[in-house]
């Protein structure tokens, strides 16, 4: 709704909509099925994508996942990918897209080992991988209120502003015009894109959906 790349996924049901039992389920998106994939009891075997978190990629012990004052994660971030992307400009926008995102839905969990690269089948070509581990954090109130990366100097997500990230664009290396229309794009979307995902989750039975779209909008 909002163009961020996700992984395919679906909501399962173990009896009918009216119950409160489902699972949540996500294709793997680091399997493929090659032209020609071998046999195992005559089931095609997928092959397996090499994935690598930022935490591995930009060699960050997995303890300070979490941004320490002068750590600078997100500039290391968008440097590695204008470095070694297959499609920099493309997956520099995609990272962007997701920083507003998660500020938007108020996930202060975002931290390095929740955004990776993806490897090609042979190895030869990197590109950042769909989102994933996406949620609201705030709207609970044993959570922190401290984004896990720094935005331009700033982490309280309560204090954070477009005028924050348009700081940050320039720390990253990405035009000030284009990061910043993408943000107002995705902010002014915002609060349709979550009343739509709300009235198709709760014509799936999960009538819970109202009560946190509402604590989304006004956790902030």
């Amino acid at each position: 709704m909002l163009g961020i790349s996700v992984p395919e996924s679906s909501i399962l049901h173990f009896s009918d909509l009216s119950s409160d039992e489902f699972l949540f389920a996500t294709k793997r998106y680091d399997r493929i099925f090659g032209e020609k994939p071998k046999t195992l009891c005559g089931h095609a075997v997928p092959c397996r994508l090499h994935q690598e978190d930022f935490c591995q990629a930009l060699g960050i012990p997995a303890a300070k996942k979490y941004e320490s004052d002068g750590d600078f994660h997100l500039k290391r971030m968008f440097a590695l990918l204008r470095a070694y992307s297959a499609d920099p400009i493309s997956d520099q926008l995609k990272l962007w897209d997701m920083l507003i995102f998660n500020y938007l839905i108020g996930n202060t969990d975002a931290h390095i080992k929740n955004f990776s690269l993806l490897y090609s089948s042979d190895m030869k070509s990197i590109r950042l991988a769909p989102a994933y581990d996406l949620l609201s954090t705030i709207i609970y109130k044993s959570s922190t209120r401290d984004m896990a990366f720094s935005l331009s100097g700033e982490r309280n997500i309560s204090h954070i502003t477009r005028d924050s990230f348009r700081a940050t664009a320039k720390e990253a290396g990405l035009g000030e015009k284009l990061a910043m229309s993408h943000f107002d794009d995705i902010k002014n979307r915002f609060s349709g894109a979550l009343k739509q995902a709300t009235e198709i989750l709760c014509e799936q039975g999960i009538t819970q959906a109202k009560n946190i779209s509402a604590q989304i909008l006004n956790a902030k």
